[in-house]
């Protein structure tokens, strides 16, 4: 008997031990209606404003004229949840925030705010805060419209023996921005953009910058020193997994680093499975990636209360260690 009770104590022991990482599925969201909504467009005026202010900044390549146009965008005409991400790869910001329709029209906001240290791993130092409010969104529409206007560049044919010219420009500066749409029947429109601004991407990015500044009710909320709550790690994880598929593409690698740094202070087992992916460096010596995998490691040893590098062990081994065991 008493040797019935050891082999059931060390199975129960083996047991626990397989579950020290436990990945949780992501949450579900619920299938979007498959009935095709009414064509939703801005106003003629508004469209009118929106098309001059996207030709003002257009730079031609080829010579030729920007023409924008408003297709149907695809939504039904009560958004009811709003995501938008924003940041700049100098500087180390990472802004996440969602707003959520209420009864009364108006929107609950919340929002998470990284201002880390660019490109430098720490620790230890807490590098975001919370936002929260109530707020009104007049202009809706406009961001709606330049979120989903198209712009192109129409070049005329050219004469017999003529050619055309290209110009092109480039800029230093590289954003991050993300916006999704949801409307009261599930229906998603996302548009997105990480990288430099440059007359190649403009027909992608102008849009989206129109449709952020008409959003600032939302990005303009102040932060707070509270504590992130249970509803800030839900939005958090629901970030995070959504930014998981674009973590190795290109010019996305600071947007990686701040939400795997993120992780170690709002990550639950939800992420687990994200954080999992940059546990291996595919390019030795690589710092970002080197780093991502460190804080990888720090976040999972939080989320778990498994801590792999005990025992004096590297980061490296620390890593391998979950990656056996996170399933």
């Amino acid at each position: 008997m008493k040797t019935l009770i050891v082999m059931l104590v060390l199975a129960g022991v083996a047991h626990a031990d397989d579950k020290k990482c436990v990945v949780e599925k992501p949450v579900v969201a619920k299938p979007a209606s498959v009935k095709a909504p009414p064509c939703h467009r801005a106003s003629a005026k508004l469209q009118k404003t929106i098309a001059t202010e996207l030709t003002k900044a257009y730079h031609p390549e080829r010579g030729g004229k920007p023409v924008v146009k408003f297709p149907c965008d695809g939504l039904g005409s009560t958004i009811y949840e709003i995501v938008l991400e924003t940041g700049h790869g100098h500087g180390g910001s990472l802004d996440l925030w969602r707003a959520r329709r209420r009864a009364d029209g108006k929107y609950d906001v919340r929002g998470i705010i990284y201002r880390g240290s660019s490109m430098v791993h720490k620790a230890a130092a807490v590098p975001h805060e919370q936002a929260s409010g109530i707020v009104e969104l007049p202009e809706l529409d406009r961001a709606r419209a330049a979120m989903t206007a198209t712009l192109r560049e129409v070049v005329p044919p050219a004469k017999p023996g003529e050619g055309f010219g290209m110009s092109s420009s480039f800029s230093s500066r590289d954003s991050h921005t993300v916006l999704r749409f949801v409307d009261h029947e599930g229906r998603v429109v996302e548009r997105r953009y990480t990288g430099y601004a440059s007359s190649s991407a403009q027909d992608t990015y102008l849009g989206l910058e129109l449709a952020q500044r008409a959003l600032a009710p939302i990005w303009q909320l102040a932060p707070s020193k509270a504590a992130a709550d249970h509803d800030d790690r839900a939005f958090f994880a629901a970030s995070f997994n959504a930014a998981v598929p674009h973590f190795g593409t290109d010019f996305y690698w600071w947007v990686m680093e701040r939400y795997v740094d993120l992780a170690r202070f709002l990550g639950t087992p939800a992420v687990i499975g994200g954080l999992v992916t940059r546990l291996t460096v595919t390019k030795p010596g690589d710092r970002s990636q080197t780093d991502a995998r460190a804080d990888a490691v720090d976040a999972l040893a939080k989320i778990t209360g498994w801590d792999a590098r005990a025992g004096g062990k590297s980061v490296e081994d620390a890593a391998k260690a979950y990656l056996a065991a996170c399933k």
